[in-house]
């Protein structure tokens, strides 16, 4: 078997195509990957420097809005007035009543449930019942959920004609668990 090397213009392009067969794959080998490496890593850095700036943005804007937030959540208008369960009840049912009152709605009933305990607060809930179209029930919500004291709203229950047989002025028959909240004094521990 006779193994030489083409010589002339043979032997010339297959050392071209040889060179470029190592080359093409020096490139694919090597190369591209570390250059994809080092998009990867520059991609990253950017994020980090845009995040960086962001975060130094925002930490300079941390004692405004602490300022801000403790003035619109003043510890003193989120809890219940009154030295009693019974008291701080009756000064919900006036809220709830007022919040209905001023969004147009009629409630139908309101019971006091029993108070319970939470830590260093007592729970103080009412079941509410109306009916109302939907507008009116939906602000009536909002108000309750935004108003002093702060008051929660849970286990909402709603009837309603079918949609195909109701108007927009239809009431949908709702009832709901109001609940606000009253510290304990150290007496009644």
């Amino acid at each position: 078997m006779d193994v030489s090397i083409p010589e002339g213009t043979r032997g010339q392009a297959l050392a071209l195509v040889l060179t470029l067969s190592v080359l093409a794959m020096l490139w694919f080998s090597c190369a591209q990957p570390l250059l994809d490496w080092y998009a990867a890593c520059v991609d990253t850095l950017a994020e980090r420097r845009a995040l960086l700036q962001r975060m130094t943005l925002l930490i300079g804007e941390l004692p405004a809005l602490q300022r801000e937030s403790a003035q619109a959540h003043d510890p003193a208008t989120a809890l219940l007035d009154g030295a009693t369960d019974a008291i701080a009840g009756a000064a919900l049912q006036s809220e709830v009543q007022r919040l209905a009152t001023a969004a147009g709605a009629e409630l139908s009933s309101m019971e006091t449930l029993p108070a319970e305990p939470r830590g260093a607060y007592r729970r103080i809930g009412l079941r509410v019942s109306t009916a109302a179209p939907w507008p009116v029930l939906v602000g009536l919500l909002q108000a309750i959920e935004q108003g002093p004291p702060r008051m929660l709203i849970d286990d909402v229950q709603m009837r309603a004609p079918p949609v195909e047989l109701r108007n927009a002025g239809m009431p949908v028959s709702t009832s709901f668990t109001v609940m606000a909240f009253r510290p304990v004094t150290e007496k009644q521990q």
